[in-house]
């Protein structure tokens, strides 16, 4: 009896585990992460709360790996992306660079428009509502992504000071965050029209928002550095 108990012991685990993140995922992204406890994560989950402090320590640490466990998979097809790109003997330009950037996301978005909902809603409440919790998302899981496609726009843009285009990054990912609810569920549907997301539109659209920022401030340094 012992050994089966001990042979479901890891499954029986990983499938709490799994409840509880679904559970604070769905929470978070309808609730944000003041208006959630521990408690409702447990009780949505039909798990005991102890359970939840034990695999996760705090609500904190489970709001972020809620994210996390989305955005690793996406960074992980977007460096992918990058790195086939960088192969090339011609290094990819600007516009390349931003559609691979975005592509995945919007990607996934639209092949499941509820998951896409989630995914802009717990990101968009990471950096609004917590300043801490924002820093540990994009140390942990964002800014090494952040800075192989940073090195990839000043190698694209040899213009533009790394500040500057970091600067232009950080715009553009605002950019494709609020795509995102574009596509999922604009809060002016009126602007969007009755044709449905196509990813190639939406990015073509996107690249060329992001581009014609990228060029005016390229434009602006160029002006700096003419002044006497």
């Amino acid at each position: 009896m012992n050994d089966i108990k001990n042979k479901r012991t890891p499954r029986s685990t990983a499938a709490t585990r799994e409840r509880l993140l679904c559970a604070a995922e769905e929470l978070f992204a309808d609730r944000g992460y003041n208006a959630v406890s521990m408690r409702d994560i447990a009780t949505h989950a039909k798990v005991n709360l102890a359970a939840a402090g034990y695999h996760f320590g705090s609500k904190e640490n489970l709001f972020v790996e809620s994210i996390m466990r989305r955005m690793r998979p996406l960074n992980d097809r977007r460096l992918a992306a990058l790195s086939a790109l960088e192969s090339r003997p011609r290094p990819p330009a600007l516009p390349e660079v931003l559609d691979t950037f975005a592509r995945v996301m919007l990607e996934e978005a639209v092949s499941d428009q509820e998951s896409g909902r989630r995914l802009h809603r717990c990101l968009s409440r990471a950096f609004a509502e917590s300043d801490q919790i924002a820093r540990t998302i994009f140390r942990k899981e964002l800014l090494p992504a952040a800075m192989r496609f940073l090195g990839a726009i000043t190698r694209a843009c040899p213009d533009l000071p790394p500040h500057v285009a970091g600067m232009g990054l950080a715009m553009y990912a605002g950019c494709v965050i609020h795509m995102l609810r574009w596509t999922v569920s604009p809060p002016f549907p009126e602007l969007r029209g009755d044709a449905p997301p196509d990813v190639d539109s939406l990015m073509a659209s996107l690249v060329a928002f992001g581009a014609a920022g990228f060029k005016q401030l390229a434009s602006e340094e160029k002006k700096k550095r003419k002044r006497p």
